[in-house]
This record gives structure tokens, C-alpha cells and sequence, in this order.
């Protein structure tokens, strides 16, 4: 469908894109301006809708193009993780996912606000690419490739809790705090790039009650 916006030079790519999820966040869907964007692209009209054909397939592109985007770094970065204790390795997830969100932040405000609070026009789509999106990377694929269940030390783990559970609930704290400081840092509160420490702080606070609360009194 996006042939001919695919065959286009890089760099005029990487422009087209970067206008229009500015627009996007700025404007919201509806009120988004095709005639601003294709201002401040150089290009015209005519040609946007050539390689998009609307404003609604420009505004999908964009969602599954910022989505693998924000994917492939995130899983970069959590790659890049050696810790071998399950709760070091939270705080390093932690950390990863906010340098990700630091050096993509108009693409990270984007995709939230696509996935949060579809616009009426693409609701039917956006349902599907969630769908899939959830889907590819479903509970299984966390505990193994990024929370890494094997970490946790289950000879240690109290007889009424589970492993699942831990992961449920470390999952769960790790998205909450993931989300208060990201509007802290939207609303210019908080830097996710130099300043950290409030967030491991509160982090740890958090995990030090997960990790006392599900480990045997020894």
C-alpha cells in the first residue's frame, strides 16, 4: 500500500515522518493539518496523498512505524542487560525503557495516545494492530525474553506464592511507574535523561517490599 513512500530517499522519509507525528501530537487526529505538514515537508499535496492515499492510511503508517520502532530499541537496550538477579534486572528494564522513551519522546507520546485513545476514524484498525501487537507479545514471550522468570530464586519463594504471581505483580509496578514519570517528564518535572533518581528511588522502595514479601524468612 505505502510502495511510494518506500522507494523515497531516506532522508525524505525520516522528514514526512517526523512532521507528521509532530502534527499528530500536537493537533490530535481531527484536527491535524495535512496543508502544515506538507508545508513543512516540501512537498505537496498531491504527492502526500499519492504515497498515502489519506489522511487516516498516513495516520496508521505512522502507528505501526512507531510502534517497531519504539519495539526494536526498547529490545535493544534490554538485550544490552547481563544482571543475573531478577531484581537488578527490573531496575536496569526500568532504566532502558526511560533512555528509549528520553530519545523518542514524540514518538512514545504518539503511540500512547494511538493505543490509550484511538480517534474514532481508525478505532476498527487500531483495535487489530493492538490485537496482534498484544498478541506477539503476550505474557509468555515477557517471562521469557524480558522479566525472565528463571531469575527468581523459586527454592526461596513463600509456599503460597507463586512465580507468576511475582512477575504479575513486578510487571504491573514497573508499567505504573513507567507511566507517572512519563507524564512527569511531558509536563517538564522530571529528566529522564540525566536525573533518574527520584524513579530508582521509588522503584527500589517498591521492589524491596516485592522482594521481602515473597522470599521465606530465613
Amino acid at each position: 500500500m505505502y510502495s511510494a513512500f518506500e522507494k523515497q530517499p531516506q532522508e525524505k522519509k525520516d522528514l514526512i515522518i517526523k512532521v507528521s507525528i509532530d502534527e499528530f501530537v500536537k493537533n490530535g487526529y481531527e484536527k491535524a493539518s495535512t496543508d502544515v505538514i506538507t508545508s513543512r515537508a516540501g512537498i505537496s499535496k498531491g504527492i502526500l496523498f499519492h504515497y498515502f492515499k489519506s489522511k487516516k492510511n498516513l495516520y496508521l503508517y505512522l502507528v505501526n512505524y512507531v510502534k517497531d520502532l519504539l519495539t526494536e530499541k526498547t529490545m535493544d537496550e534490554l538485550r544490552k542487560i547481563q544482571s543475573d538477579d531478577f531484581f537488578e534486572r527490573i531496575q536496569e528494564i526500568v532504566l532502558a525503557k526511560q533512555r528509549v522513551t528520553a530519545l523518542y519522546f514524540q514518538e512514545t507520546q504518539f503511540i500512547a495516545d494511538a493505543f490509550t485513545n484511538p480517534p474514532v476514524a481508525v478505532k476498527k484498525e487500531m483495535e487489530e494492530i493492538i490485537k496482534k501487537h498484544n498478541e506477539t507479545y503476550q505474557e509468555d514471550f515477557m517471562l521469557e525474553h524480558v522479566y525472565i522468570k528463571d531469575l527468581i530464586h523459586t527454592e526461596k519463594l513463600r509456599d503460597d506464592i507463586s512465580v507468576d504471581t511475582v512477575i504479575r505483580m513486578t510487571m504491573f509496578i514497573v508499567e505504573q511507574l513507567s507511566n507517572k514519570y512519563f507524564v512527569l517528564y511531558k509536563n517538564k518535572q522530571f529528566d529522564l535523561k540525566d536525573h533518574t533518581e527520584p524513579l530508582i528511588r521509588e522503584l527500589n522502595d517498591y521492589l524491596k517490599i516485592v522482594k521481602y514479601g515473597i522470599y521465606k524468612q530465613e
